[in-house]
């Protein structure tokens, strides 16, 4: 299982600092108590053509026994690619460019990229609703959405990330923000939601 949090600094930052970065302990999600933390390990991000390395630590519940790994907002859960690049790709490519020529430019497999956008575009509508609501419920009004599902997401993406903006004080880019929102499965390549559709 997987916890994300809100981190200020830059993936550069977060692998410079390796295990000295101050991760919250978080309550275990089923058990509400403190968790301990309980281990770490080395989990690679690809930003562009470069690769960091990441220290991502564990938290263990002592009540009912899970563990699960406290992973920062910027990280996309199951995807080497941070959500920045990902997002960045995805807003290229709703603008009219193509995943071959997003490909060549940055230096990644064209599966890879044609992947992203096949993944946001299919779940774009959940997305949309999802974000839309968190906006509403973080006491920001749902801005006028653009035509076409996957535009209406883009737009609900920098709605929510400005809503936790100004509800929590918080820095960051939206899609990170957007992520933490989704609890880290904003490009999950799994096929369950982020959360359960009502």
């Amino acid at each position: 299982m997987t916890i994300v949090w809100h981190t200020n600094m830059t993936l550069h930052e977060y692998a410079a600092a390796s295990g000295g970065v101050e991760v919250p302990r978080p309550d275990c999600p089923a058990c509400v108590v403190e968790m301990v933390f309980w281990g770490s390990y080395n989990r690679p991000v690809r930003i562009g053509s470069s690769e960091v390395r990441l220290r991502i630590r564990r938290a263990l519940c002592k009540l009912c026994r899970s563990s699960h790994a406290l992973v920062p907002d910027l990280v996309a859960v199951g995807r080497l690619d941070c959500v920045e690049a990902i997002g960045e790709a995805v807003t290229e490519m709703a603008g009219g460019s193509t995943a071959g020529g997003i490909a060549r430019s940055s230096g990644l497999p064209y599966t890879t990229v044609r992947d992203w956008r096949r993944r946001f575009a299919s779940r774009a509508k959940l997305l949309s609703a999802g974000l839309l609501a968190v906006t509403v419920a973080l006491g920001n009004l749902v801005p006028r959405l653009a035509a076409g599902e996957v535009r209406a997401a883009l737009r609900a993406v920098s709605a929510v990330a400005a809503a936790a903006r100004r509800r929590f004080g918080i820095a960051g880019g939206d899609w990170a923000l957007a992520n933490l929102v989704a609890g880290g499965q904003l490009f999950s390549t799994n096929i369950d939601p982020p959360w359960l559709a009502a």
